[in-house]
């Protein structure tokens, strides 16, 4: 339980993190790609600091190569995943964007039902109707600014355009933790008798941050990120606190992945980190939420608890 507690804390800060790099006007592409740098730096000197020291020389950090292809399927996502709720923070904010990020808890259960044979919750086509109703409700009497957008578009076509980039978030995100337990999955499988999982764990997770670290190398290039905006301090500043988050984060998600079942785990950790940042983005930001729009998040919060009762 303490790496579910961990997973959420840490996993709530992503978006924060995302918020103040653009209230300080921080490239958040940088940040991204810098994160998942440090984030892959630290994993290695981790695992070489362990291989040095006596009671760690016969750790096994080796990978079978269908979990090497999951976990480099998982970076390339996690880097997608970051790109779009840098762009819903910006345009939704960090607790509508946190809600819609984390109602995607549908997509792994679904999928893990559907393709690794695990137990599906009892009101999982109720909990398919209420997660939808959420995601239409959300974006409803969205406080946007003009300047955020084309100043040809009308107000209807704005909210459109936040319904779309939190559905994106939906999407790409509920594929992402799919992929996030088809890599645990993986490794367990392939792992001989008496083998300690800890060890393939912190390689599963060093090979998700370097292909993550490519992946965000050829969006900022693509975007002009290097090219248009010198490298500063803040941004690497920023890079290495959000990697280190990152880090701590994913491999508590990877290491109570392996003790709880989907159906348990990704409604607890989604429930706790939509509290928690809807509780951030109103306290600290002082994002304004429409009635209308707790009506979608207690609509995402139903639909979470009703996956625990699976």
């Amino acid at each position: 339980m303490i790496y579910l507690i961990f997973a959420i804390l840490f996993a709530s800060l992503f978006s924060v993190v995302f918020k103040v790099c653009q209230e300080k006007q921080i490239d958040t592409r940088q940040v991204i790609l810098f994160n998942y740098v440090t984030a892959t730096v630290v994993s290695v000197v981790a695992m070489a600091a362990k291989l040095l020291g006596g009671s760690a020389v016969s750790a096994d950090y080796s990978l079978h190569w269908s979990s090497c292809l999951y976990a480099v399927v998982e970076g390339i996502l996690f880097t997608l995943g970051f790109a779009l709720m840098d762009r819903s923070v910006w345009r939704s904010g960090v607790a509508l964007t946190n809600v819609s990020a984390r109602a995607s808890l549908i997509l792994p259960v679904i999928f893990s039902w559907m393709f690794l044979s695990q137990p599906a919750p009892d009101w999982i086509s109720v909990g398919i109707v209420i997660v939808a109703l959420a995601l239409i409700i959300l974006p409803a009497e969205s406080q946007v600014h003009p300047a955020q957008y084309l100043t040809n578009k009308t107000d209807a076509q704005r909210r459109r355009r936040v319904l779309l980039v939190l559905f994106l978030v939906f999407v790409c995100l509920g594929t992402s933790d799919f992929f996030m337990k088809v890599s645990q999955n993986s490794v367990a499988m392939h792992l001989s008798n008496g083998s300690d999982s800890s060890s393939h764990i912190d390689s599963l997770t060093a090979v998700i941050f370097f292909a993550a670290s490519l992946s965000a190398l050829a969006y900022c290039h693509f975007s002009g990120s290097l090219r248009k905006h010198p490298v500063r301090w803040k941004s690497l500043t920023a890079g290495a606190i959000l990697g280190v988050v990152n880090l701590v984060g994913t491999s508590c998600s990877l290491r109570a992945l392996g003790i709880l079942p989907t159906g348990i785990y990704y409604p607890l950790y989604n429930i706790g980190i939509v509290i928690v940042a809807t509780i951030i983005g109103i306290i600290f930001f002082k994002e304004k939420i429409k009635w209308l729009q707790y009506v979608g998040i207690a609509l995402a919060i139903a639909a979470i608890y009703l996956f625990t009762r699976g």
